[in-house]
């Protein structure tokens, strides 16, 4: 290569990039030289040995003692405390002080009031049970007298008891004593429940208010009603399910299957989001068929769910009546009154004694 080509290219840009970087790498080297042999002030700094733990000992530790004066402590005299009341007066033998005048019109001092707590307070009294009753959990045989269907849930449960219930020989509810309840729908099975609040009426006219529930009675062999069946003493009273449109599964299907058929001849339309109905008048009465098809169908469902079974008990049912609480005979009013049997004195002795 010329020494003019060599100058040349210095004079192009490359060679003007290539000189730039040689200097500064030359100078960079220059700069960090110096740096090494230069040390900053501020690193001159002396940093003393750690010593260890061991003590250096100059001279030996001498042991001395301090004496120094102490003075007895004397307490001062206790001065006598004075009541706010009645200030301190120094006793005069000379001069006695006079008593003191009280007004006569001053009323005279209260004491104050002592409040005792009651411990028999919040306490419910003790209820003597009379002599004819029977505990908890006794179960009653009874019927019913009238029909109670689900679609009419505000018929009342009227029954009749059908055998004397006893206890400890003693005759607590006689058979042909009325009973009267309130029915629950069940829509778990084929039953109507009841609810916990049943009225007992004598034939006499005593009332008397008990927690019960209904319990259904099945019988082994139904014929001559003996025996037990499998289903004895279930909650609920079983009774007949009863359809009230034989038709209406049919209907349900037609419209479902006339609804899938109009949406099956409507014409469709590829999109990025997937087949949509074409907006074509061909498909107007197609889909207004479909929607309208869909609309019945829902319709038909939901009255098959609300009104399309319910259950039928019929009059002369036998059940148990499975009682809630300890039977008192003494609990029994007259006309649904207040009066307990026990205070009543209008009643013949002889009334009494039938039941």
């Amino acid at each position: 290569m010329k020494p003019r080509d060599f100058l040349n290219f210095f004079k192009t840009r490359t060679g003007k990039i290539v000189a730039f970087g040689a200097l500064f790498a030359a100078g960079m080297v220059v700069f960090g030289v110096l740096r090494k042999h230069q040390t900053p002030a501020e690193d001159d700094v002396s940093v003393a040995p750690l010593g260890s733990n061991a003590v250096t000992v100059t001279k030996p530790q001498v042991v001395q003692s301090v004496t120094r004066p102490m003075q007895a402590f004397h307490p001062p005299a206790t001065s006598p405390v004075s009541s706010p009341q009645s200030p301190t007066v120094p006793f005069n033998h000379a001069a006695p002080q006079p008593l003191p005048v009280v007004p006569a019109n001053q009323s005279p001092t209260l004491t104050p009031i002592s409040l005792f707590a009651d411990s028999a307070a919040g306490v419910p009294p003790v209820k003597k049970l009379g002599p004819v009753f029977a505990p908890f959990g006794r179960l009653i045989p009874c019927e019913t007298v009238v029909t109670v269907d689900s679609s009419s849930i505000q018929t009342p449960i009227i029954g009749l008891v059908t055998e004397n219930v006893y206890f400890g020989g003693k005759l607590v509810i006689p058979a042909g004593t009325e009973i009267h309840g309130t029915a629950q729908t069940d829509h778990q099975r084929e039953r109507i429940a009841s609810g916990n609040n049943w009225t007992f009426i004598w034939q006499n006219g005593l009332e008397m208010q008990i927690k019960a529930i209904a319990l259904d009675r099945e019988f082994d062999n139904s014929t001559n009603q003996s025996g037990w069946a499998i289903t004895d003493g279930s909650a609920g009273l079983r009774g007949e399910i009863i359809k009230s449109d034989n038709l209406a599964d049919i209907k349900l299907f037609a419209a479902t299957f006339l609804s899938g058929a109009a949406s099956a001849l409507t014409e469709k339309q590829q999109t990025v989001f997937g087949p949509i109905n074409s907006p074509t008048l061909n498909n107007a009465p197609f889909a207004g068929a479909q929607a309208v098809l869909q609309t019945y169908a829902q319709q038909i469902l939901d009255s098959i769910q609300k009104n399309g079974f319910y259950v039928r008990v019929p009059s002369g049912k036998q059940f148990y009546l499975y009682v809630l609480q300890t039977i008192d005979d003494a609990d029994a009013s007259l006309g649904g009154t207040a009066i307990p049997e026990a205070s009543e004195t209008d009643i013949p002795p002889t009334t009494k004694s039938k039941r």
